[in-house]
């Protein structure tokens, strides 16, 4: 069985997305992003809205719209969250947005769910929008959004306290890009390997800024996550001066969206071009 799903999952990053329209990806709270081609919204890591240790929310206007599901929060098709950590999902909010943006789907592992139940019991033991993932190595999950095509994938988190953490990453495929969210995934090459990143060619990669700090994480970079465009993610506000000049010095192609509501526009054939959001 684990052969049959390793070859099906090589045909199906084998398998390039037809081409279409440009993508727009609005950065949202900490890791979170919103990823919009004008027909599918999928949101991965942005139901937070409050600060959380090191790292940022939303400003007043956006945590309004967030509120409402208004604005770049509008019309979402798909919510993931990598993992259950208050910096990727928060689930006071996760519930308050579900239940504003009804037509809006979720999927994230039990962890998650299990917070969130805290909060919004009869919404996640009842609707159908909301799915429970648990993808493995050797078994991924394919989830769809109005033509979008998105991959969930195994990544760990690390060891020690963290090992039991269900981390997951994401592969969306909309209107001929291919873009990875990987969440909290550890610097491990082997388990990259693993979730099968190394036979994969991306267009846009969301890397943690840590990944190319001194050490190990350059090389798994290179090697996982050789995307077109790199953004930089998870960098906490009173750092992002110092992160931003540090990327310019050393890795001059990397992105960073720098506030809540920045964007960037990107096409298959044409180069990105960054913007902010309007509130």
């Amino acid at each position: 069985m684990k052969i049959l799903a390793s070859i099906l999952f090589a045909c199906l990053v084998a398998a390039a997305p037809a081409a279409g329209a440009e993508v727009t990806v609005i950065r949202v709270a900490n890791e979170g992003v919103i990823i919009d081609d004008g027909t599918a919204r999928i949101m991965i890591d942005g139901l937070v809205v409050e600060p959380y240790a090191l790292y940022g929310g939303l400003p007043p206007g956006m945590e309004q719209q967030f509120r409402q599901a208004t604005g770049p929060f509008q019309g979402i098709d798909l919510a993931l969250a990598t993992h259950r950590h208050h910096d990727h999902n928060q689930p006071e909010f996760a519930c308050l947005f579900l239940q504003r943006s009804t037509t809006t789907r979720m999927s994230a592992s039990p962890q998650v769910f299990d917070l969130m139940r805290e909060r919004c019991r009869g919404l996640v033991t009842t609707s159908p929008r909301l799915q429970i993932i648990d993808p493995q190595y050797d078994f991924p999950i394919a989830l769809e959004a109005d033509g979008a095509r998105v991959r969930a994938i195994r990544l760990s988190h690390g060891g020690g306290k963290f090992a039991s953490i269900q981390n997951y990453g994401y592969v969306v495929e909309i209107s001929g890009l291919r873009l990875l969210h990987i969440g909290d995934a550890a610097m491990q090459p082997e388990d990259f390997a693993r979730a099968g990143l190394d036979e994969m060619d991306l267009d846009v990669a969301f890397i943690p800024f840590w990944f190319f700090q001194p050490g190990p994480g350059a090389a798994v970079v290179d090697r996982f996550m050789n995307a077109e465009h790199q953004l930089a993610v998870h960098i906490p506000p009173k750092e992002m001066a110092e992160v931003r000049q540090y990327l310019a010095e050393n890795f001059p192609g990397v992105q960073v969206l720098a506030a809540p509501g920045d964007s960037v526009v990107i096409r298959p054939t044409a180069p990105a071009r960054l913007s902010r959001y309007p509130e």
